[in-house]
């Protein structure tokens, strides 16, 4: 029988039917071919659903209603699954109930539910549909009963069933999407039904336009593309034309070049996975061209085993995942048979808490076992063939004997399932080797001479001419740095593997590449070291970087403002060897046209970046600096453009607090993790730095910690002051206990002293419009100081329990995070808490989050000085919210963001440019500098992308924004709930 999966769906169309601005069918009835790029005038849908190139996409649990009341009536629709679940026609909706017409793969059924009940009524096996394969589907509501017809066979009939006057909508469950060509009703349309809806008891953070009153011109967010950074992974050259290139990043999709990789544009329509903590992150990790037919592609999720194909040059995607056992499986890579592209072979990792029922870290990372999977009929079933101790990466093809098989396993940043943590043991596979089409796999390892501590191959690669040779990066970031040893190398063979050589010592070696144009040229890189050899493989010339154990400085290969991270995969340009790509963990995807001497960023309208604090120029709403995971940038255009300021010592990865001075914008102080505790100082506008000093007290060497956050003083103008916290901190006595307190600079930044404050974990730092300064210290303490932070004195300890519970008890108490003030009051964002304020300086706090979800994590909070009530918040979760009224009721402004994972806020001084640093999309704005053009960013204009459906490409779509489902309606606005 269909499984009972209905929930709510009665409720939300009878939530879609009440809507005042529905315009109802009548007449004969509905034919909708969705050739314009907006729902139809009537349809209703929830944030997600999309129209383009003449079809309706509703993605996982979506929702969309058609217009009209029916009684007799036909429905014909022509649709596709996205995905392998099940979706759901309801129909005859009305106050007493709804009929479901539930359809999977090979079974339909009718349910009806009626004041919570759910009534199986029939259910009838059919042909198998597999997804994304088009097929009709026909209903008959009549006087004698119901019936269904698919691809014009009659499947299902009921009889003396009665008939319901009502609504239609279409409804999908979290595994899968529908897409619709065509919807055509038929029959009796009888108008709106006389019922009024009960206001559901949820607040209402329904999206609101801005406007003048607010300072910020109405209009949606604007993308900026940048700056660089995420988490790269596959970097792909069409071989038919090489101007066509693919971009994989796990926090921002798969993308396409269609200009040899000067600029981006996403192709991410149909990929339906979704992570992160607002669950707008889009994890595609690998992706691969098809070598007999370039416009047929293979990209794969990080997790949940998605793989996905497409036909059109990633014009549109289907769901490509039938057999694949694992409920997370994270799809590594992909190979496809030459000459036969039926035949594909995919690697991947399995999570220890799949394998082993709960999480099992090692000394850094997740221990992980891995998988290889077949397939020879394009996808439509996969095969397990082989499983074992370690992740595994690549597969690669032998072209002159397609049943040998050689891939890699393991990878720099995961640990494998063999190994022993508690002795230091890192474990291993090695490199695998079949002959047999994958039936049956012999292990390369310590007998073949490889070391026993460098069996994790990140990257294998085979000489197109000579399949003999094969080269591999080996390396593990963990044990690299735990054992304090030089662990990773290049390894080569000239006899099929039997035997390999270590050709280069490369601690933590993650990348290598031979160029199909010239074998001669092979490129190989870890984070610190960049070479190139000309005698395949058998010699090196180091061309960037060090190649030591440096993290940091002079030491990195890269462009000389951005740091690179870690490279993950190479291409070689197919007509020039010197012309080479690298796709990296944390920095982007960058190009050297010189065989790796020099190198440019080539991230262009694309960025998976991890942002940390954004903040804009006093009276220059166009110059803003940023700081992300991938380092530190400015843009001087409003986000146009970006350039990175990672020079000397401020040269490395994690970058946490950067403010410049208001009165002088080229001094700029920033702390980096990766650099060390000491912050960094410029006077020249970020192009070369210096180190603070430390040393202060009678003690000597402070117990330092990160500073977090900073802000210079309103009165003194070398004063600076810094709190010493972690957000991200997770147990709750290394949170209470492991803070610095706050500290504080009379020189700019160089040298620092302590607070009477010395403990706790500071997480916030706010000056309000008196001069007075605040902190938050964990969990919900709250601070002030009258003397530019040299004294703190404790105004409010753990505001929180006023707070309403969260209703999830693993989600914790809820933290203080967030400040803000303006001339009356002060605000207060709580991780999982919304917001509270306070009229009386701190004293007395209530609860102010009406309008924002339950629970919603509160990240940043900025008031405009210049437009009194107008107060802004950045959740995590849910994107931005906006006051007009002091607080008291919040609505989102979320138009035109692709992720809602807001983490830091900045705001002009006049009220009119609003920045958005996010979790996984790197920077947006909402409003526009003095002239900027409004739809100028560094990316894609949705707009004017170019034409790629021909040669070369296709129209670029922006990723939908999706996550939400409808649970109420307060008048006419929506309420939405996040999944759990």
């Amino acid at each position: 029988m269909i499984r009972k999966k209905i929930f709510g769906i009665f409720l939300t169309l009878l939530i879609l039917l009440f809507i005042s601005t529905i315009a109802f069918a009548q007449g004969d009835g509905v034919s909708e071919t969705f050739d314009s790029p907006e729902l139809p005038p009537g349809w209703e849908g929830t944030p997600g659903v999309k129209v383009g190139d003449g079809v309706l996409r509703i993605p996982p649990e979506s929702f969309v209603a058609a217009p009209g009341i029916w009684e007799n009536m036909e429905l014909s629709v022509l649709l596709r699954r996205i995905g392998e679940g099940d979706f759901v026609i309801s129909y005859g909706a009305n106050e007493q109930g709804s009929f479901h017409l539930v359809c999977s793969a090979n079974q339909i059924g009718i349910q009806y539910e009626s004041n919570g009940v759910l009534d199986e009524l029939a259910a009838s096996e059919m042909e198998f549909i597999p997804a994304g394969e088009w097929f009709e589907l026909h209903l008959i509501v009549a006087e004698w009963g119901h019936q269904i017809l698919i691809n014009g066979q009659s499947v299902l009939a009921t009889e003396d069933i009665p008939l319901s006057v009502g609504g239609i909508s279409f409804e999908t469950f979290p595994e899968t999407g529908i897409e619709i060509d065509s919807v055509e009703i038929f029959g009796d349309a009888v108008g709106q039904l006389d019922v009024e809806a009960e206001p559901e008891a949820q607040p209402e953070p329904q999206q609101v336009e801005t406007g003048a009153d607010s300072g910020i011109p109405s209009g949606e967010w604007v993308y900026t593309g940048g700056p660089s950074g995420g988490l790269g992974y596959d970097i792909r050259i069409d071989p038919q034309n090489t101007n066509i290139m693919y971009v994989t990043d796990a926090w921002a999709g798969a993308f396409k070049s269609v200009d040899g990789g000067a600029s981006w544009f996403p192709i991410n329509e149909g990929i339906m996975a979704r992570v992160g903590p607002s669950n707008d992150g889009i994890p595609v990790f690998s992706l691969t061209i098809d070598p007999n037919n370039s416009n047929r592609l293979w990209v794969g999720t990080q997790f949940g085993g998605g793989v996905f194909r497409s036909d059109d040059g990633g014009q549109s995607w289907q769901a490509m995942s039938n057999g694949i056992q694992e409920r997370s499986l994270t799809i590594r890579g992909f190979t496809v048979q030459p000459g036969n592209s039926d035949v594909v072979y995919l690697a991947g990792e399995i999570a220890s808490w799949e394998w082993n029922g709960t999480p099992l870290d090692g000394i850094a990372f997740d221990l992980t076992k891995g998988a290889i999977y077949k397939t020879i009929d394009g996808g439509a079933n996969w095969t397990r063939i082989w499983f074992g101790d370690n992740l595994a990466r690549y597969a690669l093809i032998d072209p002159d004997d397609h049943n040998r098989l050689f891939a890699s396993t393991g990878i720099f940043d995961r640990e494998a399932a063999n190994s022993n943590p508690a002795a230091f043991e890192m474990g291993g596979v090695g490199i695998l080797r079949s002959s047999d089409g994958g039936t049956t796999w012999e292990v390369l390892g310590t007998a073949n001479g490889i070391r026993a501590d460098e069996l994790f191959f990140g990257s294998l690669a085979m000489h197109p001419k000579n399949t003999d040779i094969l080269i591999g990066a080996a390396g593990n970031d963990a044990y690299l740095f735990a054992l304090d040893g030089e662990i990773g190398a290049i390894y080569r063979t000239e006899n099929g593997g039997d035997h390999w050589e270590r050709v280069l010592n490369l601690p933590n070696a993650s990348a290598v590449e031979i160029c199909e144009s010239d074998p001669n040229i092979v490129y190989a890189a870890s984070m610190g070291g960049f070479y190139r050899s000309k005698d395949s493989g058998k010699n090196w010339e180091l061309q960037g970087g060090t190649g030591d154990l440096g993290q940091m400085g002079e030491s990195l290969w890269g462009p000389p403002d951005i740091v690179a991270g870690f490279p993950i995969d190479m291409q070689c340009d197919i007509t020039n060897p010197k012309r080479i790509f690298v796709n990296n963990y944390g920095g982007g995807n960058f190009l050297s046209e010189d065989g790796g001497k020099t190198w440019v960023d080539a991230s262009k309208g694309y960025t998976g970046a991890i942002m940390h604090e954004v903040s804009v120029a006093k009276n220059n709403p166009a110059l803003v600096f940023a700081s992300a995971r991938s380092g530190i940038f400015y843009s001087s255009d409003g986000g146009k453009n970006w350039q990175g300021m990672a020079y000397g010592v401020a040269r490395a990865m994690e970058a946490f607090a950067i403010i410049a001075n208001p009165e002088d914008t080229n001094h700029i102080i920033t702390v980096i993790g990766d650099a060390g505790a000491r912050p960094k100082i410029s006077h020249d506008g970020g192009q070369s730095w210096q180190e603070g000093v430390l040393d202060y007290g009678e003690h000597g060497f402070h117990e330092w910690g990160a500073i977090k956050k900073m802000k210079f003083s309103l009165t003194k103008s070398e004063r600076v002051v810094g709190v010493q916290g972690d957000i991200e901190c997770i147990d709750a006595n290394e949170c209470a206990q492991n803070g610095h307190g706050v500290v504080f600079s009379d020189d700019g930044g160089l040298s620092w002293q302590p607070s009477n404050l010395q403990n706790g974990m500071a997480l916030e730092l706010i000056y309000a419009p008196d001069g007075s300064a605040y902190i938050s210290v964990y969990p919900g303490d709250l601070y002030r100081s009258t003397d530019d932070g040299e004294t703190w004195e404790l105004i409010a300890q753990n505001i929180t329990p006023g707070m309403t519970p969260n209703s999830d008890p693993e989600l914790g108490a809820p933290v203080l995070t967030s400040l803000a003030a303006d001339a009356d009051k002060l605000y207060a964002g709580f991780l999982r808490g919304g917001i509270m304020l306070s009229e009386d300086g701190g004293a007395n706090w209530r609860v102010a989050s009406s309008g924002m979800l339950p629970e919603t994590s509160v990240f940043d909070l900025v008031a405009d000085a210049a437009h009194e009530g107008v107060v802004y918040a950045a959740s995590n979760d849910a994107g931005v919210y906006r006051s007009t009224d002091g607080g008291e009721s919040w609505a989102a402004i979320n138009d035109g963001l692709l992720t809602r994972a807001g983490v830091s806020l900045a705001l002009s001084d006049d009220g009119t440019v609003l920045y958005l640093a996010t979790t996984g999309g790197g920077v947006f704005r909402l409003g526009t500098p003095a002239g900027i053009s409004q739809s100028a960013q560094t990316g894609f204009e949705p707009d004017t992308a170019p034409d790629s459906s021909t040669e070369e490409g296709q129209s670029p779509t922006i990723p939908c924004v999706g996550g939400l489902a409808p649970i109420g309606l307060i008048g006419v606005g929506w309420v939405w709930k996040r999944k759990k």
